[in-house]
Order: structure tokens, then sequence, then C-alpha cells
């Protein structure tokens, strides 16, 4: 069975098979009756255990009967009392009943805990119980990320000592020469690794291996991580937006799942302008295996965020030089992953010497690329981020500066701006995009 999700609160459910849904929960007593579905089940649904009982299964509000079911934990055969409320499952049905039932951890590892908080290959940890933990200690985490760099832990169980670890997370750090690069502040060793895909700094990848004293000696790393499945796959989609650009025509669900939105998308209980990062949504929409997208044909606002964090989000356009997994423009440099979505025919090869337009998420001191396509420098810069001051005691928004001083009454604002291009790092007429 394919591992479709690890890390996300989302669901996949294949739209032919749609039609009303029962939810229920099961009953934990002995003399349980057989689980009756009388109407069609998703033929595929990707979420948290929420129920258990001795014959079903309630993942995303539907209750499976899984009697008949093939049940793994961890690539391992398994029982229906080896599965958990919380973990984040696969379930693939025949429309009536489970027939597969796969849990695979997020990670399985050691936990960073300090005055902090906590963390694990580099991602802060949300809703972890520290109770029994100490720095170091080994732990199963099942959950799903809530942004680029933060993790909410639905699921979780010590580990012991002897256990092969699973970490995933972004690269940093990459050395070629000693083979060897970081998923947080943990060290991972990949010489004797089977590797799946290319290594460069800010990818994410998933690693399995065993800890050497402060070494993680990987014996696989898996670089690809790609959604596999049929051209034109019609699915719907369960997730929370972490990410939309300028013209709304995309926007990233759990910070992994890019969803294109087009002027023949519907919408319910929101509007395009409406969206918002943060707004929990369903998308009914078909895989596009070229564009790595999925295509929306609706969009159904499940809950709206009260307090989105609107100032995450940034965009700029620049003459734009690429290197070793980062885009430079203006010395300010962007770090592109294997989530990035390239328009206009672009690769990572063809980057350099591009006027291009790059949009994307705010993470602490980073900049993350969600999107990259040509843009016109004859036309007005669109320029999204946090003004700061020069060692010049200059304005500067993404390493320009204004001829005419109009970045100076923005300082140290996030601000959406309109300018005009003069040449190299030079602007003017900056002012406040409406």
């Amino acid at each position: 069975m394919t591992k479709l999700i690890n890390q996300n609160r989302l669901s996949i459910i294949s739209l032919a098979t749609i039609s009303a849904l029962l939810s229920g929960c099961g009953s934990s007593s002995k003399s349980e009756e057989p689980v009756q579905n009388t109407l069609t089940l998703p033929s595929l649904l990707v979420g948290e255990v929420s129920a258990i009982s001795s014959n079903s299964i309630t993942v995303n509000h539907h209750q499976i009967a899984t009697n008949n079911a093939d049940i793994e934990v961890d690539d391992n055969h398994a029982l229906i009392s080896d599965l958990k409320v919380g973990m984040m499952v696969e379930v693939e049905t025949n429309g009536k009943e489970a027939t597969q039932i796969d849990y695979d951890p997020s990670f399985k590892g050691p936990v960073s805990i300090n005055e902090q908080g906590a963390t694990i290959a580099g991602f802060k940890l949300n809703n972890l119980n520290t109770e029994n933990l100490s720095n170091g200690s080994l732990v199963e985490l099942s959950g799903y990320n809530n942004s680029h760099s933060e993790f909410t832990v639905t699921y979780q169980q010590p580990l012991s000592n002897s256990a092969e670890l699973e970490l995933e997370g972004f690269i940093t750090d990459l050395n070629t020469a000693s083979y060897t690069f970081k998923l947080g502040d943990l060290t991972v060793q990949y010489q004797q690794a089977d590797i799946d895909g290319a290594l460069e700094n800010n990818q994410f990848v998933e690693v399995e291996g065993r800890l050497e004293g402060n070494l993680l000696m990987a014996q696989e790393v898996d670089a690809e991580h790609n959604f596999t499945a049929d051209d034109d796959l019609d699915t719907a989609l369960f997730g929370t937006i972490t990410f939309i650009n300028n013209d709304t025509s995309l926007v990233t669900l759990n910070n992994q799942w890019q969803v294109s939105i087009t002027d023949q998308t519907k919408f319910e209980d929101t509007t395009r302008a409406t969206l918002t990062i943060g707004d929990t949504i369903e998308v009914d929409a078909i895989w596009q295996q070229a564009n790595n997208w999925f295509l929306a044909h609706e969009i159904d606002l499940e809950k709206s965020h009260t307090s989105p964090n609107l100032s995450s989000n940034f965009s700029v356009s620049g003459f734009a030089n690429y290197s070793n997994g980062n885009i430079i423009i203006n010395g300010i440099s962007l770090k592109i992953t294997n989530r990035t979505v390239f328009e206009d025919g672009l690769t990572a090869d063809t980057l350099s010497g591009e006027w291009l337009e790059l949009e994307g998420i705010i993470d602490g001191q980073s900049y993350i690329v969600s999107e990259i396509e040509r843009d016109n420098s004859n036309e007005p810069l669109e320029l999204k981020g946090i003004v700061t001051v020069t060692e010049s005691q200059q304005a500067s928004l993404f390493g320009y500066i204004s001829e005419d001083n109009s970045l100076a009454s923005f300082t140290e604002q996030y601000v959406d701006l309109e300018c005009q291009w003069v040449q190299d790092n030079i602007v003017r007429a900056c002012k406040l995009d409406d």
C-alpha cells in the first residue's frame, strides 16, 4: 500500500464512490452487532482514528467495518486491537467495508526538550505530552503539519533504545564529502543508505535508520515523497490552508498539497476573495500529475480561522540566480523545496538570469518558496514582506532600496507594496497595493 500521508490531516476520497455518507461510533460492548453500511463508503480515506471497536474503525467521521480488512502497523501484520485513537491511517475500502488499513508513524526518534518547548527533526511539536519525557527520549509520533516548521501530535508512545528510527524533515547543512546532512539538530550519516531521489539542501526527505551516539545512521533516504496516482483521479481533500498566492490561483493545504483554483472553481460558504490562511476547507478536485497539483472543481469552507496570520506570506520579483537549493535576489536567499511549484516550464536549471516572481511562506528568518513563475520587469513590482533598515540607515525590502525614499515610511512593517523598478536593486514610487 502506497504511503500517501504521514504528517497531514488530509482526506483523499474517490468522488466516483461518494454519495451521502453515514457517521457513527462503534460500541465497545462484548456482543457487538456487525457494522451495516447501507450507503457507499469512499474508496480511500486518510486521516485520524477517532474511535475503534472490535469490528469497526472511525476515520474522518466515517465508521468502517473491519472484519475482512488486512491491517498493517509500521509495515507489520497487525490486529485491530493494535490500532489506537489518534493514529493517522490509510483505509482502503470496497465501498462497503475496509479491505486494508495501514498505519505508519510520522516520527520514530529522539525529541529535543528545553525551556522553549519540544522539537523533533526541526519541527516544533504542538500537543506533545512531556510528562514522562526528557531531552533525547525516543518516541513514536503520529499527527500532521500545521505550518512549515510545526507539527501537531495526535498520538504518541515511548520507544525502546533498540528501535529502528523513522524521521522526516527538510535537509540542512548537506555535506557530500562526509555524506551527512541535518534534520533539525540531528545529524544524519547516509553513506551506506539506499537513496531515492536527489539530495539537496531544503529538500523534504524521509529517513530510516538507527541511532549510534549522536548520529542517525541512515539505511534508507526517500527524497521523492511525491503523490502518485492515476492522472485525472477525482479526489476530495480536507485540510488547513497554509499558503495563498497573490491572485488566489494556488493554495497549499497542510503545507504539502498544492491546489490550483480557476475561474471555473465553485465555492460554498466562502468565496475566492475571502479564502484565508488558517481556513479549514474541503476541496473536490482532480489530480494532475504533470503539474503536481490538484485542480479544484469546488471548495467548501469547513471552519474559518478567526485570527489568521496574514503576515506569513511573501512575494518578490527580480533577476534571480540559483545555487544549492536557494534562489538569490538582491543578495536575499529564498529556499526552494521539492514541494515548490514551477510555472511556465521553469526548472531549477533554468532559473538563473531570469526575471521571476516568487511567492511563499515566511518561516522565522527564512523564506520558503511555494510558487515560481516568469515575470515582466516592465510591470510594477509587487513586493510583500517586512521593510527593514540597512546598516546605512536605508529602508529596504528584499534588498531593494528606493531612490525617492518611498520605502522609508514603511520601516519595520509588514506591507504589500507596488513599486516601480529603476535598475539593479533600485526602485521608486512605492505605495500600498490596493
